[in-house]
C-alpha cells in the first residue's frame, strides 16, 4: 500500500455500528459526556471534574434518548491525547500534510462530524513546550489536548485505525514538527493586583472566619473523618508533612476546595487571611498572566470532587 493509499475497513470489535464503532479503549474509561451540537448537555456544567463524566453505556443511552452523541473527555494525568485536524480537506480530498500525520500516528482516527476533519486519539502527552494550535502549511490547522477538552466523537473510523496504540515518542515528533514553541517566560516577580485577579464565587455566602470555625469544629465530632488537625496546620502556615512550602500550599488549597464548596473567591479569601499568605500569591509566574494563586485555585478546582454540603458554624 503506498503511503497514502488508504482503505476502509470494519473491525470486529470496535466499528460495526452503534457503541462498537468506538474503541474498546476509550470505553474502559469513565470520561464520557453527551453532547448536542458540540455543547455538553450531560452533564451541561462541571463537565471537566471526572465526578460528573458518564460510563460509556450511560452516555451512550442517554446520548440515544436525548438524540445527541456522545463524547470522550481528556482528563489531567489520564494516558490519552487527541489530535484534531480541522478543515482539512482541498478538492474534496484530504491533503497529503494531514494524511501524512494520519498515518505517522498510526492510532484511532475518524471524520469528524463536519467531515472536513480528522480526529486522531492515542496514548501520549501534550508537550509544555508547544503550543495547542497551530496552522498546517497546506490548508486547516491541528489543535492538540491531552486534559480539558473533549471530543465529539462519530466513530466513522477513517482508514481502518480502528484501535487506540501508545505513540508517545511519535507524539512528540508530531508536535515538534507542527506546533508553534510556546512563549519562553522569565519569571520578574512582577505582582497583579488583586482586583485584576478573576475568580469565580460568591456562591456560599460565608467567611473565611466561619470555614476555619467549621473545619474545627467538625474535625472534633468523633463520628466524622476530619483530620482537622492538619488543614489548621496548613491554615497557621506550617507545612506539617509536606516537604515544602509550595506542596503545603498546594494541599491546603486542595482542602480549600472542599470546605468552600468550589467557591474560588472564598478560597482565595481564606488563603489570604491564613499564616500561608505572602508576596509570592499575588506574583505572576505564568506566562499567560495567571498569579501563583490563580494558577493553584483553579488547579484544585480541576481536581476537586467532593465539596462540604453541610452547614457553617456561624
Amino acid at each position: 500500500m503506498s503511503r497514502f493509499d488508504f482503505t476502509f475497513q470494519q473491525d470486529s470489535e470496535d466499528n460495526t455500528g452503534g457503541g462498537d464503532r468506538f474503541p474498546s479503549r476509550l470505553k474502559e474509561h469513565d470520561q464520557w459526556l453527551v453532547t448536542q451540537d458540540k455543547k455538553p448537555i450531560v452533564p451541561s456544567e462541571g463537565w471537566q471534574k471526572s465526578v460528573n463524566q458518564l460510563a460509556f453505556t450511560e452516555a451512550q443511552s442517554k446520548a440515544e434518548q436525548l438524540g445527541g452523541a456522545v463524547a470522550f473527555c481528556f482528563t489531567e494525568g489520564g494516558p490519552f491525547i487527541g489530535f484534531d485536524l480541522d478543515d482539512v480537506k482541498e478538492g474534496g480530498e484530504f491533503t497529503n500534510e494531514a494524511l501524512g500525520i494520519v498515518e505517522r500516528l498510526d492510532s484511532y482516527t475518524e471524520v469528524s462530524s463536519s467531515g472536513t476533519g480528522l480526529h486522531i486519539i492515542a496514548e501520549g502527552d501534550h508537550s509544555d513546550d508547544h503550543k495547542h494550535r497551530g496552522d498546517l502549511s497546506e490548508v486547516g490547522h491541528l489543535e492538540v489536548y491531552d486534559e480539558s477538552r473533549y471530543f465529539a466523537l462519530t466513530g466513522d473510523v477513517y482508514g481502518g485505525f480502528t484501535s487506540v496504540e501508545s505513540r508517545s515518542t511519535v507524539v512528540r515528533e508530531v508536535q515538534d514538527d507542527h506546533l508553534p514553541e510556546s512563549q519562553k517566560f522569565s519569571f520578574t516577580g512582577q505582582q497583579k493586583p488583586v482586583s485584576e485577579q478573576g475568580f469565580d464565587g460568591g456562591k456560599t455566602g460565608a467567611t473565611p472566619e466561619q470555614v476555619r470555625r467549621t473545619i474545627e469544629e467538625y474535625g472534633k465530632c468523633r463520628h466524622t473523618d476530619v483530620d482537622h488537625t492538619r488543614v489548621i496546620h496548613w491554615w497557621r502556615g506550617q507545612n506539617g508533612m509536606k516537604t515544602s512550602a509550595s506542596e503545603a500550599d498546594m494541599a491546603f488549597i486542595e482542602q480549600l476546595y472542599f470546605w468552600c464548596q468550589g467557591d474560588q473567591q472564598l478560597m482565595d479569601e481564606c488563603f489570604r487571611t491564613s499564616g500561608r499568605m505572602r508576596p509570592k500569591w499575588d506574583e505572576v509566574h505564568y506566562s499567560n498572566g495567571d498569579t501563583y494563586g490563580e494558577r493553584h485555585i483553579r488547579i484544585a478546582c480541576r481536581r476537586g470532587d467532593d465539596e462540604f454540603d453541610g452547614r457553617y458554624v456561624q
